[in-house]
């Protein structure tokens, strides 16, 4: 698994490649846009040219690239399906620079690319977080002829800050590895190589500017963390000795314990020893991405499969010296980078199974949201043509405008649209009793009929039990009185089953 690249016939990297895209066209043709895709689109398509975009795009705590891809996509095909086909060709994009331009030999590919990152995440899934890895890969490619002339790794690097704030950490996690290599190369005297990474580190500094102008201040304040009842600090230290206790322990898919997530996370970086740099530049990285995830917002498995494409961009850039017989059989030289290599491939393995995983999701009919399932109700019944949507919670509409035309209502914001701002500030309790008074304003006033989405079973629901719809977000709640009301003026026409995430609901058409 370990052993030196051998010279490569083109066929059997074309037979990955085609298995790859087999397998992520099976999913991608049974996978449902959930509310985190579809928001994007609709931000990347609002304003009548690119600076309004860009101007309503300030705060929303995502810096730009992945907007700007869907915008132009859009402008040239002019459909909603721009969404999965932009998601698609990055992954494509990255998976073919895997397979053709890295070291790895053909079994440590195949563990790699039917990982849980590269089979679905990064392609199936439509967010912005597939970029880094395509940038990641594109700069490993580049590095060994574009370490010492051109600014080709600063534009890189400046294009990864503007993927997603752990795009940006591992843009300075670059910068460092660069910075290290070139020292232990040409040692502490300034050289042509050094006014090099300077004029780079400065476009990079740049770009990583320009991804902190563009998402601070955000106004989605309620995804920021919540220090009144915690001290800061002591999450920050625990942080950087138990990483796997924070974020990244989505890569095992929080199924180990902390303490042995953090011991794998650290140990798969051992096989990097024999290229210092590197080895330091990920440990770095993995403090500081863990550091992030414990002070200032939580995150899922796309934010930490991130800081695992920069370890293996690592290895990648490094795969000479971590595949090579070491050259000595002390624990430096030779018991760490082996402990290093048997972490790095159980870490990989996890993901594979997490991929395999994917498929059998797909195959078996679990979807992420039933928004499609509503459409093709929708779709079905003329007489909702244009009736008006609104739901509890609100965020249920936000993937809706990807299969249906229809009105959407904020119910909270008392306004139209499909963008739920995820604030603190503003309205933030309701009951069915304002869902119903709320749905008969819209009625009357548009002459329109009403459909409702209701997240809350009914009949499964506790009385005047007061439901969080986030943590320290909004609440909803139901009287006894408010359900007997809500049914005698409503007629349920569908009940939608379970969903991968909380997207399904009762759907209820207003007498």
């Amino acid at each position: 698994m370990f052993a030196p690249k051998r010279d490569r016939r083109a066929w059997p990297d074309l037979l990955l490649l085609a298995g790859w895209i087999a397998l992520v066209s099976f999913q991608i043709a049974r996978h449902v846009m959930w509310r985190d895709e579809v928001r994007a689109l609709t931000i990347a398509l609002n304003g009548d040219d690119v600076i309004a975009m860009l101007r309503g795009l300030h705060g929303e705590g995502h810096p730009a690239l992945w907007y700007l891809l869907l915008r132009g996509a859009h402008a040239v095909f002019g459909r909603v399906e721009v969404l999965p086909g932009v998601a698609f060709a990055v992954g494509l994009g990255t998976v073919a620079l895997l397979i053709v331009r890295s070291p790895f030999p053909r079994p440590l590919v195949v563990l790699l690319i039917t990982g849980h990152a590269l089979l679905f995440e990064y392609a199936v899934m439509a967010r912005n977080y597939g970029i880094s890895a395509l940038l990641l890969f594109a700069i490993a490619a580049c590095y060994p002829a574009r370490r010492d002339r051109g600014i080709l790794l600063g534009a890189l690097l400046f294009l990864l800050a503007n993927t997603n704030v752990v795009g940006a950490i591992m843009a300075g996690g670059f910068l460092l590895f660069w910075l290290l290599d070139l020292l232990e190369v040409h040692g502490w005297r300034w050289s042509p190589p050094l006014t090099n990474f300077a004029i780079n580190t400065i476009i990079a500094a740049i770009g990583v500017a320009i991804c902190a102008v563009t998402m601070l201040p955000t106004y989605n304040d309620a995804a920021a963390r919540d220090w009144s009842h915690a001290s800061p600090l002591a999450a920050a230290l625990l942080s950087l000795v138990n990483p796997g206790a924070t974020s990244l322990g989505a890569l095992f898919a929080n199924l180990l314990p902390g303490i042995a997530g953090s011991v794998l996370l650290f140990a798969a970086t051992l096989a990097l020893l024999p290229r210092r740099p590197a080895f330091l530049a990920a440990i770095a990285s993995l403090l500081l991405t863990s550091l992030f995830f414990a002070v200032a917002a939580n995150g899922a498995y796309r934010h930490a499969a991130v800081w695992l494409c920069f370890l293996i961009t690592l290895y990648w850039i490094g795969w000479s010296k971590v595949a090579a017989a070491p050259a000595s059989r002390t624990w430096l030289d030779g018991l760490l980078p082996a402990i290093g290599r048997v972490a790095l491939l159980l870490v990989l393995a996890i993901q594979t199974a997490a991929g395999l995983n994917d498929l059998r999701n797909a195959a078996s009919g679990v979807v992420a949201s039933r928004s499609a399932d509503l459409g093709r109700l929708i779709a079905s019944r003329p007489d909702l043509a244009n009736a008006v949507i609104l739901s509890e919670p609100e965020y249920l509409v936000e993937a809706l405008p990807y299969y249906v035309t229809n009105p959407l209502y904020l119910a909270r914001d008392r306004k139209f649209g499909s963008v739920v701002i995820f604030s603190r500030k503003g309205r933030m309790d309701s009951d069915l009793g304002e869902t119903l008074r709320l749905a008969r304003e819209l009625r009357d006033g548009r002459g329109a009929p009403v459909i409702i989405l209701l997240a809350y079973r009914l009949d499964a629901i506790t009385p005047d039990h007061v439901y969080d719809e986030g943590k320290d977000w909004r609440t909803f709640r139901a009287s006894a009185a408010e359900i007997r009301d809500f049914r005698d003026a409503t007629t349920m026409i569908r009940r939608f089953g379970p969903a991968k995430t909380d997207e399904s609901f009762d759907v209820y058409l207003l007498n």
